[in-house]
């Protein structure tokens, strides 16, 4: 059916409809829970908004749907409530969820378009019973009115966190929360603007902590962009380094997916003109196919955990055929890697080099701790009986050694019996290149063709590592821990679901090599089929009731989220 035809099982994915970005998850310790929220447009697999969908977990592996945390409202957000974030507070004793959002009034919203008065402000709902019901602040929006006012390309996307060492620079106490919203100013360049609260609902702003002239590179050496515009902006700490990842808009030109792509940046928080200013020293690309939107929480570890959208990449008319637009990657954790100076290859500028210590740093991102639960059948262990395999949904983990620096291995999926249709996922180890080869992935030509690929270069007498995670019509591709792409595949032969492998001259005995068959379904309690579907023109319920919560510090007046 066409529904389950090219749909994940294994992902973080909407019962129906389109869906696009992550926009609030947090871990509630009370229930011992995670929610997640996402943009859902219920009704249609066009893109667009009316929704914050909801889901809860207590692994981040298996879902449950809950009553969407948001719809459109009737004033300041009736076009949309588009991304941004959850944090929570202790009021008088109780957990009191925050979820903070962009409340659209006016539509088209883009870079490339003239701003409209008032389209974007940053508003906030709550919930006292750990996600159950939200209602919306009475005094809303937050705020109203951007830095840059008719000169913005856009102004959204608010995340909220503590972030002690722009408290430390700016000499206020550590329990200060931070709002990052992304933007940008037409004529200049994008731009990230910081506020600071010590209520979550009092906002000031503090400074625009970058500011970069659109279009212009990273650095001088990087082939990488500013773009005309920020979306999606977070920040998160290792040490005495700082984070930053920030959706990049880009103009016609780009060679991404969409025009857009997801930057990370490290660097440090400095004094500038007596204003904050966040100062780039490393960067580079968080995912390197088709994954944006990037939203990130602490799970119940406290371990910095991403997620981010996966849109489609086919042709409308089978989106349309589906009933359903986009999923969930799968979780990721970012995490900071160390290593002795050495010499570096081609990719000099994802790593901050230490001369004084004689190290050097860099971002580093692998599947979440948890999602290993999602392996369910170990296969036969041997790379000869890898072409045995008849899957849509199995992951591979593989490790390289004794290399020559010479090498190109190739693992072939979602393969037809003579190969007239196959994926190739090729990590050319010559070359510093890693590429999911998509010329035959359809013979219907459902999909791109084009490749997703990005360069990967190993450091001196380093081994290979990679997974692999091939869930239906999704890719994930994870190297060294430090290199993620997400690519879309769409075969139209039943039969294309047969792997194998390539790796030329190359010795076997030095590949240890594991693989899991069916990967186990994330939606247990889910029993969506395409003749199930709900009623798209119905209507989301409304919550027809008004808290009040009285506090000493804290006057919070709560009404319905319709």
């Amino acid at each position: 059916m066409a529904f389950n035809r090219f749909r994940p099982t294994s992902h973080f994915i909407a019962p129906h409809s389109w869906m696009n970005d992550p926009c609030g998850a947090i871990y509630v310790p009370e229930t011992q829970e995670y929610i997640v929220c996402y943009q859902w447009n219920p009704g249609t697999a066009d893109g667009g908004n009316s929704a914050w969908g909801m889901a809860k977990s207590r692994n981040l592996v298996a879902w449950e749907d809950c009553s969407p945390a948001l719809r459109n409202g009737t004033s300041y957000d009736r076009f949309g409530v588009f991304s941004g974030s959850m944090t929570s507070s202790i009021v008088d004793g109780s957990r009191v969820l925050f979820l903070f959002y962009t409340s659209v009034s006016a539509v088209p919203i883009h870079w490339s378009k003239p701003y409209i008065k008032g389209c974007e402000s940053q508003s906030v709902a709550f919930s006292t019973d750990f996600g159950r019901s939200w209602h919306r602040f009475q005094s809303n929006p937050l705020l109203a009115i951007p830095p840059k006012r008719e000169a913005t390309t856009g102004w959204r996307d608010p995340f909220v966190s503590k972030w002690e060492e722009l408290s430390t620079l700016l000499h206020v106490d550590a329990s200060t929360d931070y709002m990052l919203v992304a933007s940008g100013e037409r004529g200049r360049g994008p731009q990230l603007h910081i506020y600071q609260s010590d209520d979550l609902l009092d906002w000031q702003m503090v400074s625009a902590i970058l500011e970069v002239p659109a279009g212009s590179k990273i650095s001088p050496t990087s082939k990488l962009g500013f773009g005309m515009n920020f979306e999606c902006a977070s920040f998160f700490s290792f040490g005495e380094r700082q984070y930053v990842i920030v959706g990049i808009e880009e103009d016609h030109r780009s060679k991404h997916h969409s025009s857009r792509y997801l930057l990370w940046m490290s660097g440090n928080l400095i004094m500038e003109d007596g204003k904050p200013r966040f100062k780039i020293k490393s960067h580079g690309i968080l995912d390197h196919g088709i994954s944006y939107a990037a939203h990130i929480f602490r799970d119940s570890e406290g371990r910095i955990t991403q997620l981010g959208w996966a849109d489609e990449d086919v042709k409308q008319n089978v989106v349309s055929e589906q009933g359903w637009a986009g999923c969930l990657a799968l979780p990721r954790e970012l995490y900071e890697i160390s290593k002795p100076l050495t010499k570096v290859g081609g990719e000099e500028d994802i790593w901050k080099l230490d001369y004084c210590s004689g190290t050097m740093t860099t971002l580093g991102i692998r599947p979440a701790t948890q999602i290993f639960a999602l392996r369910d059948r170990l296969c036969p262990s041997s790379l000869e009986r890898l072409s045995s395999l008849q899957s849509r949904n199995f992951s591979i983990h593989a490790t390289f050694r004794h290399l020559s620096g010479n090498e190109r291995f190739i693992f072939n999926v979602r393969q037809s019996p003579n190969s007239t249709e196959v994926t190739k996922i090729i990590f050319d180890i010559q070359v510093g290149l890693i590429t999911v080869d998509r010329a035959h992935s359809s013979l219907e030509n459902l999909g791109s063709s084009s490749p997703d690929s990005g360069p990967f270069h190993l450091l001196p007498t380093e081994e290979l590592q990679i997974q692999i995670f091939v869930d239906n019509s999704i890719l994930e591709i994870y190297a060294n821990d430090r290199f993620t792409l997400t690519s879309r595949i769409y075969p139209g032969l039943e039969t294309s679901t047969g792997a194998s492998y390539d790796f030329g001259a190359f010795n076997e005995e030095n590949v240890e090599f594991r693989c899991w068959e069916g990967l186990k379904n994330a939606w247990p309690s889910r029993k969506m089929e395409e003749n199930d579907l709900v009623d798209m023109d119905s209507p989301l319920e409304i919550i027809e009731e008004k808290i009040v919560i009285v506090s000493e510090d804290l006057v919070l007046d709560l009404i319905p989220s319709g």
